[in-house]
């Protein structure tokens, strides 16, 4: 195996697998479209975000649940879709569409898989019918989305606090009482519980963003369009001023410079040179 350190080699990895996915999607009609930080570095870089080295992609759950039935028979490739629906033993909250002729061990997780270089795809659910619909739905689904992600984490990092590791630690052990599957099985059904098609408002349910996830569904997630990325395009809701100004405030300024770091600490190595 070969260790990745050159970032230009690691950005180019993760648009082949966003290019995959992407095209998967489209001869199957389904819409995936950039978000998060993706979708800020489209805009204010065209492109990546200097100190980012990551892609997030979204989907509307019944094309995210379409996709996972798709790859359900076709998941043996260099790419792999990775969802608890599709290996029990994962245990992140959506799924990861991974590159499998690469290894990736990142410092203070535990995917419960071994892990190769990765897209993000989050699902975006809805959330019922008006704002105070949707904020009871978004309190009802936290606290497991805290407990699942209490278990993917490394107990009593160094770089976090002792106060935060102890709480961290609390929520763990009800966690793992609950266990994985259940947690997993949990958040699924609250998820589906107001259908995507039927609810005006919908959002994301994983960013710890608050009540800045909840979007009236008609104004950002149903006219997406083409915007560029890099050397290519990706789907991106024409919306999105306010998609990003209510996530983020002022997203034109970039951060003091002691936060324009890199936030993923991992390794990469390539398993087979071609």
């Amino acid at each position: 195996m070969r260790e990745i350190h050159d970032i230009v080699e690691i950005r180019e990895l993760l648009l082949q697998a966003a290019e995959t996915v992407k095209s998967i999607c489209e001869e199957n009609g389904l819409e995936i479209f950039m978000g998060g930080g993706t979708l800020l570095g489209a805009i204010r870089h065209k492109g990546f975000i200097p100190w980012d080295d990551d892609i997030d992609l979204y989907m509307k759950r019944p094309d995210y649940d379409k996709l996972i039935e798709i790859m359900r028979q076709n998941n043996n490739g260099r790419y792999r879709l990775e969802c608890h629906e599709l290996d029990k033993n994962y245990l992140y909250p959506f799924g990861k569409f991974i590159d499998t002729n690469t290894l990736l061990k990142e410092k203070g997780a535990d995917s419960g898989i071994e892990m190769g270089l990765y897209v993000d795809i989050f699902p975006i659910d809805g959330l019922g019918a008006d704002v105070k619909a949707a904020k009871k739905q978004m309190k009802k689904i936290n606290p497991y989305i805290v407990m699942n992600l209490s278990l993917l984490v490394e107990p009593f990092r160094k770089e976090v606090s002792f106060t935060k590791n102890m709480a961290i630690a609390m929520i763990r052990v009800v966690a793992k009482m609950l266990g994985g599957d259940r947690l997993q099985k949990k958040i699924s059904k609250i998820a589906h519980a107001c259908p995507y098609d039927t609810s005006a408002y919908a959002g994301q349910y994983m960013e710890a963003t608050g009540d800045k996830r909840i979007f009236n569904k008609q104004e950002i997630y149903e006219d997406l369009k083409p915007m560029k990325f890099e050397n290519t395009t990706f789907l991106a809701t024409q919306n999105w001023d306010k998609y990003l100004s209510q996530t983020y405030g002022d997203y034109m300024t970039p951060p003091p410079k002691d936060k324009q770091v890199f936030t993923h600490d991992y390794k990469l190595y390539i398993k087979e040179e071609e």
